[in-house]
């Protein structure tokens, strides 16, 4: 039960027990493109995994409200905007994450992107790693999948964590410039 003030007065908003099988089923439906979806907003995954529990528990304290009319998707995904905003806000003092208002610009460009694009960034997301030189390949598994992240990546290389945050950077521009011929070049042949 969440507590909550509507014209002056104490009420409380249900998590509406008897539609809990309902919310289950939504929220498997879509469970690994919500966590997708907030971590290719936040780079770290202890991060993701935080933001994607406070996001759950969010999304069932507010089923009432859910209008089942709407896609449940965009729904938890403005849900998990509102919690991806309060995040930047507290980190944009870390270099690792974007100002709070760039990150919003990403979040509202992801809320929008049809499914099928979404997929086929996603297909050629893989492919273009897979081109990347093994030496990119380890230092972005060991970035963005170890636990130890981008310092201990520096430390085992004995560079610093600014020079590896410039390789990152140098990385992401890479995939994202081969993402986009990737999809321009299916889109102008009419498939994969």
């Amino acid at each position: 039960m969440i507590v909550g003030r509507e014209a002056g007065d104490v009420v409380a908003t249900q998590c509406v027990p008897d539609r809990k099988p309902e919310f289950s089923q939504r929220l498997s439906a879509v469970q690994a493109k919500l966590y997708g979806y907030l971590h290719s907003l936040v780079p770290d995954i202890n991060d993701t995994d935080d933001l994607y529990q406070q996001t759950v528990l969010i999304l069932w304290h507010k089923f009432g409200e859910y209008d089942t009319t709407r896609d449940f998707f965009a729904w938890a995904c403005g849900v998990a905007r509102g919690e991806v905003a309060n995040f930047a806000r507290r980190r944009t003092r870390q270099r690792l994450y974007l100002a709070a208002d760039v990150n919003l610009l990403l979040v509202e460009s992801h809320a929008t992107m049809p499914d099928q694009e979404h997929d086929d960034r996603k297909t050629a997301l893989s492919g273009c790693i897979e081109k990347l030189p093994t030496a990119d390949r380890e230092l972005l598994s060991e970035c963005y999948l170890d636990r130890d992240g981008v310092q201990a990546a520096a430390d085992r290389r004995g560079r610093s964590s600014h020079s590896v945050y410039n390789s990152l950077r140098r990385i992401r521009k890479l995939l994202f410039e081969c993402i986009g011929r990737t999809v321009s070049a299916q889109s102008s042949t009419g498939g994969k």
